[in-house]
C-alpha cells in the first residue's frame, strides 16, 4: 500500500456528469489557466508598483507570482491558522496598501467574525481583496474576495489546472496565452495507477516523468490556458463524490487519532465526525499529535494538517512505510512572526483525498501510531 504524493489516474472513475468544476463556478466569470500561480499572474496589471498584504504563512510560489515591483508586507497568522486581526489593522494604519491577499487553510475558512472584520477594513481602507481558495474551494466558492484564485491540480488527477474568477461584470486585467502544451504527466499518472494496482515495474519511470514535468513547470515563463486534456478530465469528475470522500476520510482520521490517544490533551478542537472535542495542546506535542485546524462538518478538507514535535523524523518514518506526507509549506521567505516559524517547523499534511477508502485511513492511522512508538523508543 502507498499513500500520498502525486495523483494516479484511474480512467474507470471518469463519468458523464454535470456535477463538475465548470458548473460549480458557472455563476462567476472565470478564466481557466494551467496553474493557480499563473491565475495570480493575470492580475499583474493591477499589482505592478503596488503594496500588498500577504499572510506570513504562505506558499513561496505566491510571492514569486507577484510582479517584481510589487511591495510585499507580511501579516501574522496564529497557530490555529487564523488571521491576527489586531496586527492586520495596525499594518493597514501604518502602511499605504491597496491590496489584501486572503488565504483559508486546509478547507477551514477564516472565522466568521474575522471575515466580517476584514469586510469592514475593506470598506474603511478601500482595499481590493484577492482571495485564495486553493485550500477551501469546495467549502466556499468565495467569502469577500474581489478576485478569487485557486489551483485545481491540488484536488484532481489532472496534469495542469488553475482558475481566476470573479463576480460577473468585473473586468480582468490580463488574459492567458494559448493553451498549455501537451505534457507527459497524464502518462505518469497512468503508469502510477498500473504500479499501484497491477504491480507493473514502472515505479522509477513514472517518478522520473513527474520530476521532469515539475522541473519544466518551475522554469515556465508563459501564462497559459488550461490544457485540453485537463479540461476533458475535469469535465468527467464529480464534485459531490470528491467532497463526500474527503469529509469521510477526515472524520475517520480524527476519530481514529482520538481513539488511539494520539491527540494530546488540551485546547479542544472539534471533531467533524461526531461533534465531540478532540483535546490537543501544542506544548505537549512530545506526547502525541496536535490538529492544526478546526474543521466543521460541512467543510471540505484539502488534507488533514497535524503538528508534531519531531516533524521531520515523523515524516521520514512514514516514508519508510510508503506514506508520503506533504509539508504545506516550506516557507519561501524568512518568516517575520514567531507563530509562522513555529508552524513551518511542526506542520505535516496527512493525505485523505478521494483516492482513499476506509482501509487506507486505517493503514495511515496504524503508521502514525507505529511511528510515534518508534520515536519514543
Amino acid at each position: 500500500m502507498e499513500l500520498g504524493s502525486e495523483f494516479d489516474l484511474d480512467l474507470s472513475q471518469l463519468a458523464d456528469t454535470s456535477d463538475t468544476i465548470f458548473t460549480y463556478l458557472e455563476d462567476f466569470q472565470a478564466i481557466y489557466t494551467d496553474s493557480g500561480r499563473n491565475a495570480l499572474r493575470l492580475l499583474s496589471g493591477i499589482l505592478q508598483g503596488e503594496a500588498i498584504l500577504l499572510p506570513d504563512y504562505i506558499c513561496g510560489t505566491v510571492a514569486d507570482a507577484l510582479p517584481e515591483d510589487c511591495r510585499i508586507i507580511y501579516y501574522p497568522i496564529n497557530r490555529q491558522l487564523q488571521i491576527n486581526m489586531e496586527k492586520l489593522e495596525e499594518l493597514l494604519q501604518a502602511k499605504s496598501v491597496r491590496f489584501l491577499y486572503l488565504m483559508h487553510y486546509f478547507g477551514a475558512l477564516q472565522q466568521k467574525d474575522g471575515i466580517a472584520h476584514i469586510a469592514y477594513l475593506k470598506q474603511k481602507y478601500h482595499l481590493t481583496i484577492i482571495e485564495d481558495t486553493t485550500h477551501s474551494l469546495f467549502t466556499a466558492k468565495k467569502t469577500i474576495g474581489d478576485y478569487i484564485i485557486a489551483s485545481l491540480r491540488k484536488w484532481f488527477p489532472i496534469p495542469d489546472g488553475g482558475v481566476l474568477y470573479a463576480e460577473k461584470g468585473r473586468p480582468f486585467p490580463g488574459q492567458p496565452q494559448e493553451k498549455k502544451p501537451a505534457s507527459q504527466k497524464v502518462e505518469a499518472m497512468l503508469l502510477k495507477k498500473l504500479y499501484l494496482t497491477e504491480g507493473f515495474d514502472c515505479n522509477a519511470k513514472y517518478r522520473e516523468i513527474f520530476a521532469k514535468e515539475e522541473a519544466a513547470f518551475q522554469n515556465q515563463t508563459g501564462v497559459y490556458q488550461m490544457s485540453d486534456i485537463a479540461h476533458f478530465l475535469l469535465s468527467h469528475f464529480s464534485i459531490a463524490s470528491m467532497c463526500y470522500s474527503r469529509r469521510r476520510n477526515a472524520a475517520l482520521l480524527l476519530e481514529g487519532l482520538r481513539g488511539m490517544q494520539c491527540i494530546v490533551e488540551g485546547s479542544g478542537m472539534q471533531c467533524i465526525s461526531e461533534g465531540y472535542n478532540v483535546q490537543c495542546r501544542s506544548e505537549a506535542l512530545q506526547h502525541g499529535y496536535d490538529i492544526a485546524v478546526n474543521l466543521k462538518p460541512a467543510e471540505v478538507p484539502l488534507s488533514l494538517p497535524i503538528y508534531a514535535a519531531k516533524r521531520d523524523m515523523l515524516r521520514n518514518l512514514l516514508i519508510k512505510r510508503k506514506v508520503y506526507c506533504a509539508v504545506h509549506w516550506p516557507l519561501g521567505h524568512p518568516a517575520a512572526y514567531e507563530d509562522s516559524r513555529w508552524i513551518g517547523e511542526h506542520i505535516l499534511s496527512l493525505p485523505l483525498d478521494q483516492r482513499y477508502q476506509k482501509e487506507d485511513m486505517e493503514y495511515l492511522l496504524d503508521c502514525l501510531v507505529a511511528s510515534k512508538k518508534e520515536m519514543e523508543s
